[in-house]
């Protein structure tokens, strides 16, 4: 079995000691094999995906909140946003994301 990056990345999160990974065995600095808890490492990558996914559709959605942007529609914008931000404060497994809005001009 092979790790996803995301795994890998949740690995060295979750377990400080880790240095290598070949494969699904992680090791330490001296070359000893660590156990680790495939479960948490999923779900640590699931969160840091989730993280990184609100942070990029937030980063995509920044235009909408310039002083000089005129759409009739910013409060969905507004309410979008904070769904995404919640999500970067608190990630989860299995979010919901919520759709963009399109900008209606004014």
């Amino acid at each position: 079995m092979s790790l996803t990056i995301s795994q890998s990345e949740a690995i060295y999160k979750l377990y400080p000691a880790i240095v290598t990974i070949r494969g699904d065995e992680a090791f330490d600095a001296d070359g000893n094999q660590v156990q680790y808890d495939l479960q948490a490492v999923t779900t640590q990558a699931q969160k840091d995906d989730c993280k990184a996914t609100a942070k990029a559709k937030l980063a995509a959605s920044d235009w909408s909140q310039m002083a000089d942007v005129q759409i009739t529609n910013k409060a969905e914008f507004d309410n979008y946003r904070a769904i995404l931000r919640g999500y970067v404060i608190s990630p989860v497994t299995q979010p919901t994301w919520p759709v963009e809005p399109q900008p209606a001009w004014g």
